[in-house]
Parts: C-alpha cells; structure tokens; sequence
C-alpha cells in the first residue's frame, strides 16, 4: 500500500517538474521581452524596416536571419490563384541598406522609441562572446545572416534596420503588401509582439490583415497607419501582415501582377477570417468547458481534503485530556517515540538513543579539554547486554566500535572518521540498520491503522488534475493551470502527511503531547512537585525527540542551581558540580547532535564524491497561416 502512494507520488512530483519551466517563464517573463516591428511602405514600392528587440535572461547577443522567401514559394502564375501566397509575387528582389545597434533600456518599450539616437555598431568579423557593439553580417541580398554582439550586462535593446527593394505588388486597381514580418525560425518565445505598418501617405479606404496565431489582434489607428499586436508568441510561429492601398500612393512601384485583384483578395481573407472566427468560438467553448471542470476539480478536491482531515482528527480522538503529564507515557526509546510522532526515524534518535545509555550507565562521559566546551569522551563500562534493545546494541556498536577503540570515542574525532569512504560505508550500513531496526519497533507497536480508502480517491483525483493542467497550458489558460498546481502540491502535501491512528496509537500520542507540554512548562512548578532528580536526564533523552531539549536542559540548570543539590559525591561534569548522577547537560547533549549529524551528513558526502558517471481587412482578429508571403527570418540569442 505504501509502494502504491510512493509511486502516484513520484509521478506527480515528476509532472510538476515538467511544468516548472512554464511556471518561471510566466513570473520571470519569456526569453524575450518584446518585439517591435516598425515598417514604412516607400513610395517606390520597397519597405524600410526597423526592429527593437528586447532579451530577458543571460545572452551574448542576437542572431537574426532575414529572407525574401519563406523556403517553400514556386513561382507565381499571375492569376488569381497567386493571392493565396506561397509563390514568389509577394517576394522581394533584395534586402539592402543593413544597420544595426542598440539603444538603452528605459524599461518602457514602445514606438515611440524608433525615435531616439540609436548607438549604431561596427562590422568585425573577427567579433566573438563577450564583445559589445560589434556585429558580422553574412549571406547575399536575398538571406542575410546577422550576428550583434551585446551582452546582457550591458542592458541595451537590440536594433536592426533594413530594406527589402521591390516588395509591394501593385495591381490593376489596387497596390498591395503581403509580408512575413516573422518567419517560422525564431526560435524564443516572445512576451509581447507588435508591428506598426505606415502607408507613405493616408487612404481612408485602405485594408489590411494580421496572419499567425490566433490570439492576435490588429487595429487601424488612423489613416495611414495600423498595428498588428500578440501578448504572447510562441517559437517558431510566424507572423504576417497583409496591406491592400490606393496605387497612387506608390507611384515609383513597378511589380506588376496584370491582376484585378481587389474583390479577390477581399473574398479569401474573408473565407481565412470565417474559419479562424470558428476556431476561436471552438477554442472560447472548450476554455469555457475546461474552466468549469477545472472548478468542479477544486470543489471535490476540497471536500476530499476536508474529509481526509475528518477523518485524521477521527483516529486521534481519545478519553486521555489531561494538561500535562508528569510520568513517561511508555517504556520503549526514543526512536520508537520519533516514529509515532512523525512515521519516520532520522538522525535525532540516534542521538537520543547515545543520551539514553549515558543515562543507563552504559556510556560515561568524560570531558576532553576544560578549555572546549563542546568536546566529550565517551567511555564504555560494564552492563548487561541482555537489558538493551536491538537499537541500542546497533547504536552502541556504531559509536564505541566503529568510531572508537571498542572501548571509548572521542566526539570531534567522528567527522575525521567518517571523511575515508570506506569508513563511511560501513557508519552508513550500520546507521541504516539503527533506522530500520527503529522502524520495525515502531510497526510493531501497531500506532498507525491502514490508509483509509479516501486517500487513495484523493490521490486518483489529483492525478485526473495533472491532465486539465496541461490541458490549461495547451489552450493558453495559464493561470488558471498555475492555480491548479499550486492546489494540487498543496492539496498531496497534506494528504501525504495526515496520519490515522490506532486506538492505541491516538492514546499514546496523546500522552506524549501532554508530556512536552509538561516539559515545555518545567519552569512552571514547584521543585517539590517535580520527580526526583535522578529521572531528569531521561526526560532530557525523550526531549531531543520532542524538540524542547534546549528549553528544558537551561530550566533544569537554574532548578538544581537552586536546589543546592551537593553532598561530597558529585561527578564533575563542567556546568553542573550539584548532582550525583552524569547530569547531561546542554553541553553534552549538544555536542552529541552535532557529532552524530557531522558523521551521517560527512559519510553521505564522502560516498557521494566517491561516485562517478558517464475578416474585411478593417481590423480584428489575426488570421492562421503565417509565414505565407515573402520575407520574415528567424532567430534568438546566442
């Protein structure tokens, strides 16, 4: 049954791994920022484009790779089948007249800022990683391959100016440009897209598109001018634009298609629209449908965790209510206690295990140095092998044989031990039998019942979560799929850690929180109502488990302070000349902590280093089919 969590576990810890990267984009913004495309239609048909580009992240600089064609193109027929693109009708004759620079980040990208002096950089061919200002430029006029050399430390936007000759179309009734702003290579999701399009002077009647996907809008601002927007997209998505304009506007244009091409153009870009209207309108549905699922998901997963809790608080209940309880609740050790505390053993009850055998006088401790207060010996004396438990024995095998001499250990001689892997290896075999040996005391004990039903339904529908999350992320609702991971980790963390108790087990755990109370609260009573001297350092033992053992050793040093407790016998132990029995004292139990947390975080270290391995074209909304004219390029750092 544990295997079974365990594994729907590490398959969901896996998928949320696999989102991660979309989760930082979102909070950290995408590889690059934003993109502005500015581009003016001439009067002699050709287009000047210029483009401010902005990283986000760590770069050495900006490839751009501009091209007449988008690689699949044949050669135009010049009838009205041409309109649809891919032919070479919409192609430029060449790309020319290439400057490049930067201009500073204000951290307030727009248009506006085309206008500002741009800090233009010089050709090197010889430029490589770490320069700046520099760029090569390779290829012939029809693809050019540009290199910018900026780096990020600089934090400067990327410019890039360049003409493509010959670019517009002009028909028998109409001039027109159909023009990949973006081609299918850019290869950095981009954060915020937009292109300006400007007719050399106003036409009142003028239309134009916006083709890739279709979260993207374009609007006509004015007369002359229209701006094509996308708030996210994706790699390798190409972006273009479509233009059909009063000739008159383009007087020096000569690309001649023979074509009365208007009506035509105007009914295709329709059909396009319609379709992708559709599309959308199925998209809205299915976000909408995806949404009221997601909804109906959280509700039930609620309830799930309110049940579950229920159900937990259920197995807890019992007649023990009792404030504080003065007496052990029970005879076993302390790494049984840690066990129906947390389900699990670790390191704290090795250490409380090393205390209770200072306390049984099977170890006596014997200070190193006066001058260091943190440095112990421990020392094995005669006991009664019979009268210890199997995790005793191991414990005491892994301190005073394989640390020691067999028959003493010296604390600050525990991490020296454990740096060789051989001697890691063997603490870490022997450490792992005290864990085991720890877990199977406490099974046996019978503390927890089996996992309810309601768990395992739980953890199925976390699990049908996981589908709509990536169903969020692939219809672009990625809130709502950041909302849904988030209550998901929540939601198995809690589930994961609720613990159901036996009868016996809810008895006992109940004692053991009134016990920490009562030792939380030492300070509280009265010296003649607290045990007898002699039972303190036990409950110093049961409290490093407890995780009160600091509060409790300093209460207890001003309670024998004041007690005066003295009478000739005492044992000195550094802090405490009152007692007489090995008063544990924070000293000594600290140190103890320290040394055993040194050996298993030192023996894991040492064997980890040992291991190697190998529409109407009056705006709106944009249509599918990007990348289907002429021009574009790709891109990205380098």
């Amino acid at each position: 049954m544990k295997n079974k969590i365990s594994g729907i576990i590490f398959v969901l810890i896996f998928l949320f791994f696999m989102f991660m990267p979309m989760i930082v984009s979102l909070f950290e913004g995408e590889p690059t920022d934003k993109f502005l495309s500015l581009i003016n239609i001439e009067e002699d048909g050709s287009i000047k484009v210029r483009e401010l580009i902005k990283l986000n992240g760590e770069y050495n600089g900006l490839e751009r790779e501009l091209t007449l064609s988008n690689g699949n193109n044949s050669e135009a027929t010049y009838t009205l089948e041409d309109i649809e693109g891919n032919n070479s009708l919409y192609d430029g004759s060449a790309i020319t007249d290439v400057k490049v620079g930067s201009i500073k980040d204000d951290g307030n990208l727009n248009f506006d800022d085309f206008n500002r002096n741009i800090s233009y950089f010089d050709n090197d061919s010889l430029a490589s990683n770490g320069d700046s200002h520099l760029y090569t430029i390779s290829g012939n006029y029809s693809d050019t391959h540009l290199k910018l050399y900026n780096p990020d430390s600089l934090d400067e936007i990327f410019y890039i100016e360049y003409t493509v000759l010959d670019v517009v179309v002009v028909h028998n009734d109409i001039a027109e440009l159909a023009y990949n702003v973006l081609g299918d290579g850019y290869k950095e999701n981009i954060g915020q897209f937009d292109v300006k399009v400007v007719l050399p002077n106003g036409d009142s009647d003028y239309r134009v598109w916006l083709h890739g996907p279709l979260n993207g809008d374009i609007d006509i601002t004015n007369n002359k001018e229209s701006i094509g927007s996308f708030n996210f997209l994706g790699a390798y998505n190409p972006v273009s634009v479509r233009l059909i304009f009063n000739k008159s506007l383009v007087p020096y244009a000569y690309k001649y298609s023979g074509l009365t091409a208007k009506d035509a153009i105007i009914n295709y870009q329709t059909k396009l629209s319609d379709e992708a209207n559709k599309e959308r309108e199925k998209i809205k549905n299915a976000n909408m449908m995806l949404i009221t699922i997601s909804i109906i998901f959280i509700v039930i997963s609620i309830i799930l965790a309110i049940c579950i809790y229920l159900k937990e608080r259920k197995s807890k209940k019992t007649d023990f209510n009792m404030e504080y309880f003065r007496d052990f609740p029970a005879d076993y050790g302390p790494e049984v206690l840690e066990y129906l505390l947390d389900k699990k053993v670790t390191e704290k009850s090795l250490s409380a295990t090393i205390l209770n055998l200072i306390y049984k006088k099977v170890l006596k401790v014997e200070k190193i140095d006066k001058k260091r207060k943190d440095d112990y010996k421990l020392i094995l004396q005669e006991y009664d092998e019979a009268s210890l438990t199997e995790t005793e024995k191991i414990a005491l095998k892994l301190i005073i044989e394989e640390v020691g001499n067999s028959k003493e250990v010296v604390l600050s001689t525990i991490k020296k031990h454990c740096s060789s892997v051989s001697n890691a290896k063997s603490f870490m075999e022997l450490y792992n039998d005290f864990i085991k040996e720890s877990k199977q005391l406490g099974k046996e004990k019978k503390f927890y019942s089996s996992t309810p039903s309601i768990v395992f339904i739980a953890f199925v529908v976390y699990f049908l979560g996981i589908i709509l999350v990536f169903m969020g992320f692939a219809f672009d609702l990625v809130y709502l799929s950041i909302i849904l991971v988030v209550l998901i980790i929540v939601l198995l963390i809690f589930t994961f850690t609720r613990k159901f108790f036996t009868k016996e087990g809810a008895e006992h755990y109940a004692k053991w929180m009134a016990h920490k109370r009562f030792l939380e609260d030492f300070s509280r009573f009265n010296e003649k109502e607290l045990p007898e001297v002699i039972l303190w350092d036990k409950y110093l033992v049961y409290a490093v488990v407890l995780g009160c053992a600091d509060k409790l050793s300093k209460e207890m040093k001003i309670k024998v302070e004041n007690m005066n407790i003295n009478d000739g016998t005492t044992i000195y132990m550094g802090y405490d000349p009152f007692l007489t029995h090995y008063m544990i004292t924070s000293s000594v139990y600290s140190s103890i902590n320290n040394s055993v947390h040194i050996a298993v975080s030192s023996s894991r270290s040492s064997i980890a280093s040992s291991q190697r391995s190998s529409g109407g074209g009056f705006g709106g909304g944009s249509i599918g089919g990007g990348g289907s004219f002429g021009g574009g390029g790709g891109g990205g750092r380098f």
